[in-house]
């Protein structure tokens, strides 16, 4: 795997704080994309996550913080199996409560001697 340079590390903090500074919905925004990532991922320490084309300098010391940084922006690929899993659960209700409703829609109209 290739090796990530510093700019595509620090990347996710500095998108994080021009948004934070342009306008409130932003800020709003970022706030709430950052909690969840935290709600989702839960407390980890930087070596539950890939070392995998990370500078060993960026693993250890102050820069560990933007490292962590990353690491939580970019929480939906680190969950994507639980995502993929919760829009199939989510999709088969949908399904079943369409077809339960025109079930019973078909069902109203039999009743009143509809065709």
């Amino acid at each position: 795997m290739r090796t990530r340079s510093s700019f595509e590390i620090c990347t996710p903090l500095g998108i994080f704080v021009i948004a934070c500074a342009l306008s409130v919905p932003t800020l709003v925004i970022a706030i709430a994309w950052m909690s969840i990532g935290v709600c989702c991922l839960g407390y980890r320490t930087l070596a539950d996550f890939p070392a995998d084309g990370v500078p060993h300098r960026w693993r250890h010391g102050a820069r560990g913080g933007c490292l962590l940084f990353y690491h939580l922006a970019w929480w939906p690929w680190y969950m994507r199996r639980e995502l993929h899993e919760f829009a199939v659960q989510a999709k088969a209700r949908f399904a079943r409560g369409k077809l339960l409703r025109d079930h019973s829609a078909s069902s109203s109209q039999e009743s009143d001697g509809n065709p």
